[in-house]
């Protein structure tokens, strides 16, 4: 669900209290160039302001700029903070207690008024919302113009067309199944990064290039993106997200599909699917399809 109105506005500028974040929302970074910034923050030590400096995507009157409106942003977040907490005391003390016995995710099936944006609607096809991954909240875009590379990959899986017979018995699977069958039949290709398959720092490949010559985290998400979608899997229930892997200190690439049960992980890391509410390694970056891109703030 898209926030609109002033306040909706300026909320979103309170949570978007990083330096790099901030670059992004004044228009000096891009969403491709701040991943890449935080790829060399978590692998060198130095810190974001330093990288961007050393890559040149903004000098240092520009970061101090960045930095003063950080400030002015955290020391606003710290009074609402009060405020909402009173708030939304009064407004849950009113609201009735959920049927009891009822999962988590299953309320928010059944009582989509009570929990707003973080309901899951669905159709048979087709999701208008999300549950939250990784108990992370979403500020969405329907702009994916900056993802360049997502938007290439995009392009080129227009007319993209399986005819391997091992995938043609999925077809007749239920979701989950399909999900689970995928997941297991791209896990087992050839792990290999960038650098050694491409002679590029980061290269999104297609799902022919990475059946012939295996792939990197992002090359298995997306091999499995595109033959859910043949499968008849609508892109509104999948995201390719990235993610901060919080035990290899390194950012990481996953496919999550929403299903009937939750959202669930696709990731070339876990032999298996796993429920999002299980995995505890990843904190939630941003992720996106073929609509829409969402940041999340935890």
């Amino acid at each position: 669900m898209r926030e609109k109105g002033f306040f909706s506005s300026v909320n979103q500028k309170l949570r978007r209290n990083k330096l790099g974040e901030i670059l992004v929302q004044q228009g000096r970074l891009s969403p491709e160039q701040l991943h890449e910034v935080l790829k060399i923050h978590r692998k060198t030590g130095r810190t974001t302001g330093q990288v961007i400096q050393d890559l040149k995507y903004a000098n240092a009157l520009q970061i101090r700029g960045a930095l003063c409106e950080q400030a002015f942003y955290r020391a606003m977040v710290a009074c609402l903070t009060i405020f909402i907490g009173f708030a939304s005391f009064g407004v849950s003390s009113a609201k009735a207690n959920p049927a009891s016995g009822q999962s988590q995710y299953q309320q928010a099936m059944t009582h989509k008024a009570a929990f707003g944006s973080r309901s899951f609607e669905a159709t048979p096809d087709v999701l208008h919302s999300y549950p939250r991954l990784f108990g992370s909240n979403e500020i969405s875009s329907s702009d994916i113009s900056a993802f360049t590379k997502w938007t290439d990959v995009l392009k080129k899986l227009k007319n993209v067309r399986f005819s391997d017979s091992k995938l043609e018995r999925f077809q007749g699977l239920s979701l989950n199944g399909k999900v689970t069958a995928v997941n297991e039949y791209v896990n087992q290709f050839k792990y290999i990064e960038d650098k050694d398959n491409f002679g590029r720092s980061d290269y999104w490949a297609t799902p022919d290039q990475f059946f012939a010559r295996g792939g990197d985290c992002e090359d298995f998400a997306i091999a499995k993106y595109t033959i859910l979608k043949q499968l008849g899997v609508s892109e509104s229930r999948m995201r390719l997200a990235i993610v901060h892997d919080k035990i290899k200190n390194i950012p990481h690439a996953i496919l999550i599909v929403y299903t009937d049960n939750g959202p669930m992980v696709l990731d070339n890391q876990i032999k298996t699917t796993k429920q999002a509410s299980r995995v505890t390694r990843y904190k939630p970056i941003y992720s996106i399809n073929s609509s829409g891109w969402w940041r999340h703030v935890t």
